[in-house]
Order: structure tokens, then C-alpha cells, then sequence
């Protein structure tokens, strides 16, 4: 007979999270919508950026709330105070800022470095599925120049229903065209299994696992021993698209709540476009063995975010 589950320390993972919903509503918000996926399981939802008073995407506030969560995602929990003095906080996030590619850039040559998206799917992981980070890629670099490699994060959470560990591997991907994001996150997926990635993935977890609670600790390891999972545990990948899109500059003047309904609305009518672009990339995918949980998140441009990110951390 196995360990009983309540006491595998597998149930504490959820407890992890850092990000909280209410942080998450203070800038995005999201859509309902009945449009689904065939021949995989794809769960997909329609994020979006709020207005503040003005009718100005709050792209800036959205660069601040992830601009105070780098130490949570950058640094290991077991490497720093469980809580931070003011003289900590000061120090941690000085460490954490240049962990950040953080490239100069002009009008003529913009950041075009993932970090921004990286850190926003952190941010959705964490507030929207409650599936905390567990382990700390950018604390990992050995030169601040590289990019993560392998997936944009890895996050696990305890599903009570099923008496498992889902593990989420994450992409992001911000294009200026949706189909384009989209088809790169799906070619990125597919490199991860071709190349045999997840156990490399797992075994990061093992090793590098973000916080010291021996209980969750030794529950993880057993579950992912020698880089192979056992039958609690289930893979998904959780992906952010991220996209230009031209209705922003077409909304008229109104009232922020009159300007917030108009645009739900022509969100909401998108919604068949989008996932039949979606569909035809999963048609031909060829792994409809594997689990997805997508975000759609359109900006006026996604280099505003990444420039506001950049801005923030300056």
C-alpha cells in the first residue's frame, strides 16, 4: 500500500502560491466564452487587459504588479528569509533585477527578449490555475545574457478531485500576429517532446525544487524519481498567447464602464476566429495525448509590455 495521500505533503503544494487573485484583478480580467477545441483537450480563456479612468489599457500598472513579484520568481524560497525586512527586500530585489537580460533598446532596436512574457504566464499560472512555481530557472542562469532554456517555467499543483499532481510546463509567446504566436508555441511544444525535454524538466524539479518544506520536498522527489513521473502525476502545458490587436485603436470615446462593455464585446465576437485559427494548428499537432491550458491576452502592441517591464525594472 502507498502513502496515504493527506500525508504525502503533496495537498501543501497549493498552499506555495505567491501571486494572489487579487493582485491579478487589479489589471486583467477576462471574457466567458462557449468556443472549444476538438480532438485535444484544450482549455482556453480570454484575458484581458482593464481601462483605467482615462480609457488607457493599464499596461504600465500590469509592468508594476509583475515588477513586484521578481523575487518570488526569480529567487529560490529556500535560498532567502521566509519574511523579508524592509533592508531584505531591498537587497533581494537588487539580486533579482540582474538576473534580467534587460537589453538596451531604441525605437530602431526594441528588446525583443522573452522575459516579459515569461513572467506574465508566471503571474497567470500562479493567480489565475493556483498552481505555484516550483522551481526558480532564472535564479539558475549562469550568465544573465542567456535565455531560459527548456519551457518558460515549471509549476505544479495537487487536484483533490483526481488524487494527483498536475505539472504545468509553460510557453509564452508575444507576436505581433496571433496565428504566428501561436504556431510558434505549438512548434516549441513539440521541440520539448522531440528532444526529450521533460525529463530533463522533471529532474530540474528534483534538484533544484524552490522551497525547503522536507514533507513537499520528499513528496515531489518521490513522485518524479529518477525523471520519470508515476501515476499521480499528470502533464499539461500551459501556454500564453500573447498578440497585437487592432481594435484598440478603433474603440470610440465613452465612459470607462460604457469603453470596458464595448470592448468585452467585440473580444467576446472574436472568439470564433480565434479558435478556429487554434483549431487548425491542433489539427495537425500530431500529440493529442497532451493536456493544454491557454491564455489569450491581446495588447495595443506587445512591445509596450515588454518596454514597460523593461521600464520598470530601471
Amino acid at each position: 500500500m502507498g502513502v496515504p495521500v493527506a500525508a504525502s505533503g503533496l495537498v501543501e503544494l497549493n498552499e506555495l502560491v505567491s501571486v494572489t487573485r487579487e493582485k491579478y484583478a487589479q489589471c486583467i480580467d477576462v471574457v466567458d466564452h462557449s468556443e472549444t477545441i476538438d480532438g485535444i483537450d484544450v482549455t482556453t480563456r480570454m484575458h484581458h487587459l482593464k481601462f483605467d479612468g482615462n480609457g488607457t489599457p493599464m499596461i504600465e500598472s500590469l509592468a508594476e504588479c509583475l515588477y513586484l513579484q521578481i523575487i518570488h520568481y526569480c529567487l529560490a524560497a529556500r535560498n532567502r528569509p521566509e519574511s523579508l525586512t524592509p533592508e531584505d527586500a531591498t537587497r533581494l530585489t537588487k539580486e533579482a533585477r540582474k538576473l534580467f537580460i534587460h537589453p538596451p533598446a531604441t525605437p530602431d532596436d526594441p528588446d525583443q527578449t522573452g522575459e516579459a512574457g515569461e513572467i506574465l504566464l508566471y503571474f497567470l499560472i500562479e493567480a489565475v490555475l493556483g498552481a505555484p512555481q516550483v522551481v526558480c530557472k532564472m535564479d539558475l542562469k549562469t550568465n544573465r545574457r542567456d535565455e531560459v532554456k527548456g519551457s518558460d517555467g515549471i509549476h505544479m499543483q495537487w487536484c483533490d478531485d483526481d488524487e494527483c499532481v498536475d505539472v504545468y510546463f509553460g510557453e509564452a509567446k508575444l507576436f505581433q500576429d496571433v496565428g504566428s504566436a501561436m504556431t510558434k508555441a505549438i512548434e516549441s511544444i513539440d521541440s520539448f517532446y522531440a528532444n526529450d525535454m521533460r525529463r530533463h524538466e522533471f529532474k530540474m524539479v528534483t534538484k533544484h525544487f524552490k522551497y525547503s518544506g522536507a514533507d513537499v520536498r520528499e513528496a515531489v522527489t518521490h513522485l518524479l524519481a529518477n525523471g520519470v513521473p508515476n501515476e499521480r502525476t499528470r502533464v499539461k502545458h500551459a501556454c500564453l498567447i500573447g498578440y497585437n490587436w487592432n481594435e484598440f485603436g478603433s474603440l470610440p470615446k465613452l465612459s470607462a464602464a460604457q469603453l470596458t462593455a464595448e470592448f468585452k464585446r467585440r473580444y467576446q465576437s472574436d472568439a470564433p476566429r480565434l479558435h478556429g485559427l487554434l483549431q487548425k494548428r491542433f489539427d495537425g499537432f500530431g500529440r493529442n495525448e497532451l493536456i493544454f491550458e491557454l491564455f489569450f491576452l491581446p495588447f495595443p502592441k506587445v512591445q509596450d509590455l515588454r518596454d514597460a517591464f523593461n521600464k520598470a525594472l530601471d
